[in-house]
């Protein structure tokens, strides 16, 4: 792999810690390990950005009929009005079956004529088959590769209902979309209005390497989509991964919404693009056994994305973090990492609403309640002392006094983006307020 200038002047930062340095030596301690990963690289001109293989996915399903079906058109005349002729766009209408409308044609002249024939065409009808319709776009973006192998190459989905044709296992979607993300392909995907499934559509970007985006209304949708068009451009590092190695005597998992694979002794983590001025926090779990006094066990954690244009393999250096054994006293007397315990309440805060919003849709309101007050006595116990947790603590107490309501799908919807994006480190390309947890139930 030859790499440009550019790419050869980006660079990919890892940090990690312990919120706590030392473990109990008889066992049973959970200490936490926060990743901070963040990228550097030169601000560089919209002629100089790699080249756009887009490729867009449109819902054109019954339940888009009317303005959303109308501002879908103009989303999609804009995102091809925003490209230039080094940029090709594809655009695939799915409801019951997936239809090409438009293959990989360059943004000149000529492609922009054929991109706004091909959009104003779209007309709502039928159900839905997502991954039929994502599968095309995805297909038509890894073959036009070859052509403009140097280019960033994504696909933006955008949805505002839940798939019920074809394949519809929300784990077999996104395995496909991981395996596309393997090949160079990043997925974002769009939800619009409140029917949607914000879990497909979550699993979907998560494991696509991309963003989920929420548009309530239809005069969001545009603004949504050119905002994930400019995101895609101003990306320093795409295709980001994390591994977390541990020995044999420590079980991790990872705390919040991210795509990850467990294999023998370690975690691997997807955290999809890294932006200008922003980091990502990875949070992990680890379940410590028994030991000698003094011993330690000892952590590796490592990094590595691609430039935008595909064209380099961008290395964190690896980092080390060391969890030592100790007696009960000096165990229980050490000093906490306040910034990472923050960022620790933060993931398993996320993790615990989004759960919740889940058996909220399925009816399971004792469980939910069950479930909540569980969390919080746990959480509360661990946040105690720690800045800045009182507002996330306040949150769930309103989410555990709520959870056997019947919630609105828009307040399910505005409750899962807002703990994902908090909790991803997102940016939020509406231009409308969303809504806190606390809005949600005064």
């Amino acid at each position: 792999m030859t790499s440009t200038p550019d790419a050869q002047n980006r660079a990919l930062h890892l940090q990690a810690g312990l919120d706590r340095s030392l473990a109990w030596e008889e066992g049973d301690s959970v200490r936490y390990v926060v990743a901070e990963l963040s990228a550097s690289g030169p601000t560089v001109e919209r002629a100089d950005t790699p080249a756009l293989n887009l490729s867009l996915a449109i819902d054109i399903s019954g339940s888009m009929q009317g303005d959303k079906i109308e501002a879908a058109r103009q989303a999609a005349l804009a995102v091809a009005e925003a490209l230039g002729p080094r940029d090709r766009l594809s655009i695939i209408a799915f409801d019951g079956t997936a239809e090409l409308r438009l293959d990989t044609r360059p943004m000149n002249e000529a492609g922009r004529k054929a991109a706004a024939a091909a959009i104003l065409s779209l007309e709502s009808r039928g159900y839905t088959n997502l991954f039929d319709g994502w599968l095309m776009a995805a297909e038509r973006v890894a073959l036009a590769m070859a052509q403009s192998p140097q280019a960033s190459h994504r696909v933006l989905l955008l949805s505002d209902g839940q798939t019920n044709q074809g394949e519809t296992d929300h784990s077999e979607i996104a395995r496909h979309v991981g395996a596309l993300l393997e090949r160079g392909v990043v997925t974002s995907a769009l939800g619009i209005g409140d029917g949607y499934d914000e879990e497909l559509l979550g699993a979907i970007a998560e494991a696509g390497g991309g963003n989920l985006h929420d548009a309530a209304e239809a005069n969001e949708i545009g603004v949504v989509a050119l905002g994930e068009l400019q995101a895609g451009r101003a990306a320093l590092v795409e295709r980001v991964s994390l591994r977390l190695s541990v020995p044999a005597n420590v079980r991790a998992e990872v705390v919040g919404p991210w795509s990850h694979v467990a294999v023998p002794g370690a975690i691997e983590v997807l955290a999809g693009s890294i932006m200008p001025e922003s980091t990502r926090k990875i949070v992990f779990r680890l379940h410590c056994s028994s030991g000698v006094t003094g011993s330690s066990i000892l952590l590796g954690l490592t990094a590595s994305g691609t430039s935008p244009a595909g064209d380099a393999l961008i290395e964190a250096a690896p980092v080390e973090v060391d969890l030592r054994l100790a007696r009960s006293h000096e165990n229980n007397a050490q000093p906490r990492d306040m910034a990472r315990s923050l960022a620790v309440v933060e993931a398993w805060q996320a993790d615990a609403i989004r759960r919740a919003v889940r058996m909220n849709r399925d009816g399971e309101h004792n469980a939910a309640t069950f479930f909540i007050k569980r969390e919080l006595n746990w959480m509360e116990f661990y946040a105690r002392g720690v800045p800045g947790t009182e507002t996330l603590i306040n949150e769930l107490i309103l989410v555990e006094r709520r959870v056997s309501d019947n919630w609105s799908e828009r307040t399910r919807k505005e409750m899962f983006n807002t703990v994902r994006k908090r909790s991803r480190g997102e940016a939020e390309l509406n231009f409308r307020r969303r809504p806190t947890i606390s809005d949600q139930f005064s």
